[in-house]
């Protein structure tokens, strides 16, 4: 029988005592961790979750993050983490689709779980809605002490163990449904492509109800040690240089830059550090370079979705400033475990050179949408998964994202792809941040419209930025209107939330596009 072995299968059997993850001060090792996992699996199964159910987990990166999702493995339940920056309506619709038979929240929910008003509610920390976490435990018909000496069992591979719901950017959120498989194969392949090792801290920025989570599996895999951070700040990340000494650390490029234009970034220490890894949205490359200078270690990108995991990486040896520029601008070559190539409209591959969908197949993609079975068949079309980005593939088999196929503007007929317009904005010393979208205009369909944060005391007029902008780019892609704003809008990822930009520029139209 095909099985594969639970996450804390090598910590457990080899580094027992090993920190596997720490948060705020408190940690657990992999016995740990293990043994509280067991007795979560049991006290669900007692209090009549059957296998199939969903375990709702609405919280920040709180400890008993990775133990509750090993529980749910054991027990054959599938964990569904909610994006807690959701609004009560938004968690509601998450809860209608999802239908938890529990939910868990972390400190400082309570209210938001209150009017979720799940049949079984459970709490972590010392108040909130519902039973204690702790005391949930204890109700378990085994105790702490037997499963310490309990080896992890192997798992299930088609049964699914978590629906990662997608940002909901483009509309309505969908449930991606990860099989047993499906996370192994990206805990391996993150494994492979990293160089995790049992020597390795991982300081993990993001939120992980977020496919970062997925990466921070794969430490555990590897018997690493996690360390959480619970709200990012440039000041945690440099804390945590100090204290964890983390060797590699994830963040977003917006988070980056944040680091970048921090005060205190040029004394920080970053010799613990052997890889920032980046990824969730496209960086421009002079902020690249920066950060190559100013952290002084490897740097890895890594470019997929919710529903593939790390599609493409940009690994370390292909970030070289001087011997190849372009490079920083790439996503990078196929991922281990993945293949990817680029099609027409017809999904017929197409050459180098050429703009088309990227897809991609491997074992890291998702079995479907959660009971949403039109939106799968079409997204996994010809056994390819239909990520929704333009870009193309370079004769030396680098993949460029040229930009959001819904995103690209139409302009008299041209195409424009906004990240390259971002990009050059992103070169201007003035510019801290920039958006480009596509509003309506009357001649052209569309014409292209930048929104800028400038770097606090370096505003410039308008027309010294179009100016800069027509002496890199043709003069169809030149933004016709530049608007400032104090701060762009983004979820909870870091991503760039162009609808929200769209939306006083198309509020009166029948389409979002021309």
């Amino acid at each position: 029988m095909q099985v594969v072995p639970d996450m804390l299968s090598n910590g457990v059997t080899r580094y027992s005592d090993r920190v596997c993850v720490a948060e705020g001060g408190r940690s657990h090792t992999f016995a740990e961790t293990s043994a509280r996992a067991s007795q979560l699996a049991s006290a669900l199964r007692v209090h009549g979750l059957n296998p199939g159910d969903r375990v709702a987990l609405l919280a920040m990166n709180e400890l008993e993050y990775t133990e509750i999702q090993v529980a749910c493995q054991r027990a054959q339940l599938t964990l569904v983490p909610f994006n807690f920056r959701l609004a009560v309506p938004e968690l509601r619709y998450l809860m209608g689709d999802a239908q938890p038979a529990a939910l868990i929240h972390g400190p400082g929910f309570e209210g938001v779980a209150s009017e979720l008003d799940c049949k079984q509610t459970i709490h972590l920390g010392p108040e909130g809605c519902g039973d204690s976490y702790e005391a949930f435990l204890e109700s378990a018909p085994v105790s702490l002490a037997q499963t310490r000496t309990q080896a992890p069992s192997s798992l299930e591979p088609s049964a699914p163990a978590v629906i990662l719901y997608t940002s909901g950017t483009t509309g309505r959120p969908k449930g991606a449904v990860l099989s047993n498989l499906a996370l192994w194969a990206r805990m391996t392949s993150f494994a492979v492509d990293v160089g995790m090792g049992s020597d390795s801290t991982f300081l993990q920025c993001l939120p992980l109800f977020h496919i970062a989570s997925n990466l921070g599996y794969g430490f555990t895999f590897a018997a690493g040690t996690n360390v959480f951070v619970k709200a990012f700040s440039p000041e945690a990340v440099f804390e945590h240089l100090e204290v964890s000494r983390p060797t590699h650390v994830l963040m977003v490029p917006t988070m980056i830059n944040m680091v970048l234009n921090h005060p205190d970034v040029a004394s920080s220490d970053w010799s613990c550090v052997q890889q920032v890894i980046y990824g969730a949205s496209s960086i421009a490359p002079d902020v690249l370079r920066q950060a190559i200078d100013v952290m002084g270690c490897g740097f890895l990108q890594m470019y997929g979705m919710t529903e593939t995991g790390a599609a493409l990486i940009l690994r370390p040896e292909d970030h070289d400033p001087v011997g190849h520029p372009e490079w920083l601008a790439a996503a990078g070559t196929d991922a281990i475990n993945m293949a990817t190539i680029i099609v027409d409209d017809q999904d017929h591959e197409v050459g180098p050179g050429t703009v088309g969908e990227i897809v991609t197949r491997g074992p890291c993609v998702m079995s479907s949408y959660w009971q949403n079975e039109e939106a799968s068949n079409e997204a996994l079309r010809n056994g390819w998964m239909h990520t929704g980005d333009a870009g193309y593939r370079s004769d030396d088999g680098y993949v460029f994202v040229t930009d959001r196929i819904k995103d690209m503007i139409v302009s008299g007929g041209e195409n424009i792809y906004p990240r390259e317009v971002e990009d050059v904005l992103f070169a201007h010393e003035a510019v801290l941040e920039a958006a480009v979208i596509g509003v309506p205009d009357d001649r052209w369909g569309e014409r292209v419209h930048a929104v800028v944060v400038f770097h606090p005391g370096s505003e410039i007029p308008e027309q010294d930025l179009l100016e800069y902008c027509r002496e890199h780019l043709a003069g169809y892609k030149v933004p016709r209107s530049v608007e400032t704003a104090p701060e762009l809008p983004k979820n909870a990822t870091g991503k760039v939330l162009k609808t929200e930009l769209r939306t006083p520029h198309w509020h009166d139209r029948q389409r979002g596009i021309n």
